[in-house]
């Protein structure tokens, strides 16, 4: 087994599940989900190669319920996105509540 062999095998059993992105359906991982008073969140891992630029607002569709890429309120900055060179895991937000 070659390395670029043993990396498709290794993403394959990582993104156990299937997301919509954008309308466009990938495999993903999905984390645990967590909830504050006010938002709901997850992280989803997903290749590079099927989200080459993840961006503010974009819409994922985890199971049926509609999630979005929001800015981290917290820290006033871009979108909560790390990469490893190979996949994303980007954190998404639900029922999210403006802040008084």
């Amino acid at each position: 087994m070659d390395l670029n062999t043993a990396h498709t095998h290794a993403l394959g059993v990582l993104l156990d599940a299937t997301i919509t992105y954008n309308g466009t359906d990938i495999p993903a991982h999905i984390g645990e989900q967590h909830q504050d008073a006010q938002r709901r969140t997850v992280v989803v891992t997903v290749r590079q190669s099927d989200v080459a630029a993840p961006a503010y607002r974009d819409r994922v569709v985890i199971n049926g319920v509609q999630w979005r890429l929001f800015k981290d309120q917290n820290r006033n900055s871009a979108p909560t996105i790390t990469g490893d060179g190979l996949t994303w895991q980007i954190t998404l937000y639900r029922d999210e509540r403006p802040r008084l």
